[in-house]
């Protein structure tokens, strides 16, 4: 693509303005913050590839949520495709991860630590659902976001909540 300074403010304006939904998503697919840098680079990289085809200014979070998604599951099958790879979680993220959050309540630190530790455990479609319901996206949104009809993003998202509150009971912080 030749880039023109419209094109280089457009993606700057649009990535600035969803910097940490991005970090989010990456967040919930990576977890080391080695693999994370690694996913915002990749889906930096696709969201400047696919900007030419985002026509109505309207849709760019839906559109933006759809690369980011569908770039990190692309991500994690690149990674657990590899048989020698062991998918760990650092001491040093997580501490990172309490310590990165902006409340005062330590016991709510814990539980959004332990929150994205559990959605961390999702298969890569309720990943994407969950996160797009924590980003207030209604079914419709989400189902565009994902390629679902809104009734199955329903359906599947009642399912993935279920899932996440066994998760959140059976590992429970002692």
């Amino acid at each position: 693509m030749n880039s023109t300074p419209a094109d280089e403010h457009r993606f700057l304006e649009l990535v600035n303005g969803n910097r940490d939904r991005i970090l989010r998503v990456c967040r919930v697919y990576a977890w080391n913050s080695a693999d994370q840098d690694d996913l915002y680079q990749e889906v930096l990289s696709q969201i400047w590839r696919g900007l030419p085809g985002l026509k109505e200014k309207q849709f760019a979070n839906t559109w933006l949520y759809r690369v980011a998604i569908n770039t990190a599951i692309s991500f994690v099958r690149k990674r657990t495709s590899r048989t020698d790879r062991v998918v760990y979680v650092e001491h040093a993220d997580l501490t990172r991860t309490i310590e990165s959050q902006q409340t005062t309540d330590e016991n709510s630190d814990d539980r959004i630590a332990h929150l994205y530790s559990v959605i961390f455990k999702l298969d890569p479609l309720e990943k994407a659902l969950v996160t797009l319901f924590l980003e207030d996206f209604t079914y419709e949104q989400m189902a565009e976001v994902t390629g679902i009809s809104a009734n199955h993003v329903g359906v599947m998202l009642h399912r993935a909540k279920k899932k996440l509150s066994s998760l959140m009971t059976e590992e429970a912080p002692k």
